[in-house]
C-alpha cells in the first residue's frame, strides 16, 4: 500500500466517524453546544494533515472542503481554536464528508 492509499484511508476513516459521531444531528442541536463543534473542527484539523499530504492529482478527485472556515485557527491567547463557521462546519460534516468517503472508497478500490 503506498503512502498516499494510507493516508486516504485514515481520512476516510475519520471521516466515516464525524459523519456517524455529528452528521446525523440536527444543526440546531449541533450548533448549541460548544464542545461537539470543538471536537469536530480538532477532527477535522487531523483530516486536514493527512489531506496536505495527498498529492494534488489525488485531492483534486475528493469533495473540496474550504478547511479555514470549518476548522478556523489556533488562538494560543485564548487555547482553543476561533474563526470556525458552525454552519460550515456542520454542512462538511453532514453532506460533503460522506460523498468524500464514497470517492476514497473508490479510489482505494481502484
Amino acid at each position: 500500500m503506498t503512502l498516499a492509499a494510507w493516508y486516504l484511508h485514515d481520512i476516510g476513516r475519520l471521516a466515516k466517524k464525524l459523519s456517524r459521531e455529528f452528521g446525523v444531528l440536527p444543526y440546531e442541536k449541533f450548533v448549541r453546544d460548544a464542545k461537539k463543534i470543538e471536537s469536530a473542527a480538532t477532527k477535522l484539523v487531523i483530516m486536514k494533515e493527512g489531506w496536505v499530504w495527498l498529492p494534488s492529482k489525488i485531492r483534486q478527485h475528493l469533495v473540496p472542503i474550504d478547511w479555514r472556515a470549518v476548522i478556523g485557527k489556533w488562538d494560543r491567547d485564548a487555547g482553543r481554536r476561533v474563526g470556525i463557521d458552525p454552519r460550515k462546519l456542520w454542512d462538511t460534516i453532514a453532506r460533503k464528508l460522506p460523498e468524500m468517503n464514497r470517492k476514497i472508497e473508490a479510489l482505494l478500490e481502484s
